[in-house]
């Protein structure tokens, strides 16, 4: 009698949804893309085995580009940033706030002629000779960003997003990216400063640098997470994925606090100097894990940089190969994340790359 009990108990576990006995995860791998070439890039998606698509560009485009990925049994995401942008001046006067040294370094990077060459990551962490702000050659990003402690910025991204995501009602959702600070720390805008002296006060126990870290992540998590609600708010069924970038060097791994869909986080950078198998298996294993996440429903998705031929970034097949081998030897290759997903397209040695490792992780 036991051993019949005992059965019908395995058997009713393996029914049980979410259970160990279940399938394998679902399939998620999501191209960060341009929208120059929809049928090539569509076709690539569906030879190399990735079901998401993230782009940008006009509501007319964006039309386009969701009909035809939708057609085509892949998802697509309204690709948004909150960048300051010089067409747009009215944003200018919303920008975040560095000190007088972080400044001076942004001007010595957009007077090289090849910033590269002295190791500058582009908003991924910095070489550590790079990295504390008292040197003259600290990484700093390029492009200005939104001050996320101000109201109109968040009344600017959900006006946005909103926008898109009703005019092109066949987008699965929208891709946020950028949702960091422009030297990789904080804000220090009146208004920063203001709401950072209120959280010290309420927070005695920690010291100034620890409050200061503290309160600049949890701005980042709370402005994710409203824009994340947001989104899910225009309509029923609206997902959310994030790239998070620019690194925020206090805690570059930080994602298993947002409220998303699918959370990319990198575990393969750009450019040389390439991270070694021992961090990308390190990253890979907490961008994966994701313990203590309040958010039980989200997914962590190893992200990794692909520029191939460019002036700033020329990753090799074999470096990308044994990139993913590591990726998979940690967490398979049921989730992945990429940009420019432009470089499958373009070359088919790296298609020939990806295909080889999905059909390892078979």
């Amino acid at each position: 009698m036991s051993r019949v009990v005992c059965r019908l108990g395995m058997a009713l576990v393996s029914l049980l949804p979410g259970s160990l006995l279940a399938a394998e995860p679902a399939v998620w791998r999501s191209g960060w893309a341009s929208m120059g070439k929809p049928e090539e890039t569509i076709a690539c998606a569906r030879e190399i085995g990735f079901n998401a698509l993230i782009f940008h560009g006009p509501v007319e485009r964006m039309k386009q580009w969701s009909a035809m990925t939708k057609a085509n049994g892949i998802e697509s995401y309204y690709w948004f940033s909150p960048i300051v942008s010089e067409k747009d001046a009215g944003l200018a006067a919303l920008a975040q706030v560095m000190s007088a040294a972080d400044e001076a370094a942004l001007q010595k990077l957009q007077a090289a002629q090849e910033p590269k060459k002295g190791g500058y990551q582009f908003g991924g962490e910095p070489l550590p000779a790079r990295r504390e702000p008292d040197s003259p050659d600290h990484d700093v990003l390029q492009a200005r960003l939104l001050c996320f402690h101000r109201p109109e910025t968040m009344a600017w991204c959900r006006k946005k997003i909103s926008e898109m995501l009703t005019a092109c009602p066949d987008l699965t959702g929208v891709g946020l990216d950028y949702f960091g600070y422009q030297n990789y720390r904080c804000c220090l805008c009146p208004r920063s400063l203001e709401l950072f002296a209120q959280y010290r006060s309420r927070h005695p126990d920690l010291s100034r640098e620890q409050a200061l870290e503290a309160f600049s992540r949890d701005t980042l998590v709370e402005t994710i997470n409203e824009i994340a609600r947001c989104a899910r708010s225009v309509r029923p069924g609206v997902k959310v994925t994030i790239h998070v970038y620019p690194t925020f060097l206090p805690e570059p791994v930080y994602g298993w606090r947002l409220d998303v869909d699918t959370c990319c986080e990198t575990v393969a950078w750009f450019f040389e100097p390439y991270w070694s198998a021992e961090k990308i298996a390190d990253y890979t294993r907490r961008v994966t894990q994701r313990a203590g996440s309040p958010f039980p429903g989200s997914r962590g998705v190893p992200f990794f940089g692909l520029y191939v031929g460019r002036p700033d970034g020329d990753k090799p097949p074999e470096q990308l190969a044994a990139e993913l081998a590591v990726i998979r030897q940690q967490a398979g290759l049921s989730a992945l994340s990429v940009c420019s997903f432009n470089e499958f397209v373009k070359h088919e040695a790296l298609r020939r790359v990806i295909k080889e490792a999905l059909a390892a992780d078979q």
